[in-house]
């Protein structure tokens, strides 16, 4: 008794972690209508034969659905996740690959009326199993372009094939038949296509199950083997690099910021202000609008430098403003009209050259630095604006309004702030301080701060 026990325990225990195992997984019926499964952005599944059409997977299946002309296309780009695609016999489809994702299909199949298996963009299709495992379909297309590969260490059979290869591409089988029991009205075709330095290498070929060919290539020059094996060499390379460095691909992207801004006497202390004819009232007039390209682009991380615009209205407190160039040092000063009712704001201008850091995920939480060096730029849009608001004696309101660009000759040409971001996939808020006065020296120092919302 104590010895079935004690093997009932053992039993419990080894089930456990297959049970936490099966817990963890989640599935998501294939409709019917899907003739297309597409993998894009690093994407990774397996495919194998089920009782039913289903996804199986971990973590977060990042799919979508898409009308094409062949039907309903499901598009998958889930880099982390693990994604295991359940297909019933008979059931034809087409894969296709891109932007270095890769595909496995792995076991027995029973034969499919249709398959297509479509590579591009360094991607990966690959066929194994066990030594009497086969791929079966009575229509099968293989296409490889830019730099992709299919393979197979297990036989494929089919009644009618049709193989492409171009742009570096290669399609390698380790063997195949061709069956006239999988053809049309028993009439088996193969039709072999390449080229530029695309090739196809065809492994043990049987007909009906009687041997023909050890090893034949099809439609490949000789003369190419050299190109073809340095070709083939700098994809392979490429595809295991960025495979591995870049599971959270960053993207080219458009930067727009919006917010508040204020400015102070010391180098940080933008929100304390200042006081004077110089203070400004914290107000929603900071514009930025930049693009980042990628320079450096790996897992967890990457550098991007671009292009942008920055714009800023700063209101004064102080109803009329003028610059002091007599002051020491040169400051704004307060204005003397009367009655009048005046407003005065300073708008200024600037190209900037982001250097951006970014670490985490960019379709989650991430957090970015970045260095702004530019160049302030001074024009018909820059300089003090003051308006007025006039009383006639007869009682009627006028408005006039003044453009002063005396200011503009004493603005710092050059500009370099730090802005720091923190953002949920394209939202998030930043806070950015200037390391370089706004005003020339021998000008009072005024450091800008902003701080708002980035998309």
């Amino acid at each position: 008794m104590k010895y079935n026990i004690l093997l009932a325990t053992m039993a419990t225990a080894m089930m456990l972690p297959a049970v936490g195992q099966a817990q963890e997984h989640k599935t998501k019926t294939l409709p019917d209508a899907v003739t297309e499964v597409r993998l894009e952005d690093y994407a990774t599944l397996r495919v194998v034969q089920g009782d039913e059409d289903k996804f199986a997977f971990s973590g977060q299946l990042n799919e979508k659905s898409a009308q094409s002309g062949k039907g309903t296309r499901v598009v998958l780009n889930s880099p982390e996740s693990d994604v295991t695609l359940y297909l019933k016999p008979g059931r034809s489809m087409v894969f296709n690959t891109q932007d270095f994702s890769n595909l496995t299909l792995i076991g027995d199949f029973a034969p499919m009326d249709s398959l297509v298996l479509h590579t591009e963009d360094y991607s990966h299709i690959e066929y194994k199993g066990d030594v009497t495992d086969t791929l079966r379909a009575r229509h099968m297309r293989l296409e490889s372009e830019d730099y992709s590969r299919i393979s197979s260490t297990n036989p494929v059979q089919y009644g009618v094939g049709r193989y492409n290869a171009h742009d570096y591409s290669r399609i390698d089988l380790a063997a195949y038949d061709l069956c006239s029991r999988l053809a049309p009205d028993g009439v088996t075709n193969e039709l072999y296509t390449n080229s530029d330095f695309g090739r196809i290498n065809s492994g043990r070929f049987t007909k009906d199950g009687v041997l023909q060919h050890e090893r034949q290539e099809g439609g490949y020059d000789e003369a190419l083997e050299v190109t073809d094996k340095i070709t083939s060499g700098i994809a392979d390379m490429a595809r295991k690099a960025v495979r591995k460095m870049n599971r959270h691909p960053w993207e080219t992207e458009l930067d727009f910021a919006w917010g508040w801004h204020n400015w102070g006497d010391q180098l940080g202390a933008g929100f304390s202000g200042v006081e004077g004819a110089s203070a400004v009232s914290t107000n929603f007039h900071n514009i930025q609008l930049a693009i980042n390209i990628p320079v450096i682009n790996v897992r967890g991380f990457a550098f991007k430098a671009g292009l942008g615009l920055d714009w800023d209205r700063y209101n004064f407190q102080t109803p009329e403003v003028f610059f002091d160039a007599s002051a020491s040092p040169m400051t704004f000063a307060a204005g003397t009209t009367g009655s009048a009712v005046a407003t005065s704001r300073l708008k200024t201008r600037c190209i900037v050259v982001p250097l951006k850091f970014e670490f985490g995920n960019p379709k989650k939480w991430h957090i970015s630095v970045t260095a702004m060096p530019g160049l302030n730029w001074s024009g018909n849009n820059t300089g003090l604006r003051r308006r007025y608001n006039m009383v006639d004696p007869a009682g009627s309101g006028t408005t006039r309004k003044e453009k002063d660009y005396a200011i503009n000759q004493y603005m710092n040409p050059y500009h370099l702030d730090v802005r720091l971001a923190v953002q949920y996939k394209g939202m998030g808020l930043y806070v950015q301080a200037a390391t370089l006065p706004l005003l020339k020296d021998g000008c009072q120092e005024l450091y800008p701060v902003k701080f708002g919302i980035i998309l």
